[in-house]
């Protein structure tokens, strides 16, 4: 449980990160280029899209590591 507690945690973490630049990054672009769009929009939902996408292969990247570290110590 703590190896897909800590995935989960961990690609949180950078989808926020990675977020928080595609989101800033893109909403400056589309002001000095076209202006305040729908784009613009779309780059500030980057905040809250990318973590809980990020967080989501975490944690089913932590199950399946979880699920082999599991079958390797039966053997």
């Amino acid at each position: 449980m703590k190896t897909i507690k800590h995935f989960g945690i961990i690609g949180t973490v950078i989808g926020f990160v990675l977020g928080f630049l595609y989101a800033v990054g893109g909403f400056i672009s589309d002001y000095y280029h076209t202006g305040i769009n729908s784009g613009s929009y779309l780059a500030l939902n980057a905040l809250w899209g990318m973590p809980i996408l990020f967080g989501g292969m975490g944690i089913f990247l932590g199950s399946v590591i979880a699920l082999i570290q599991r079958i390797i110590k039966k053997q």
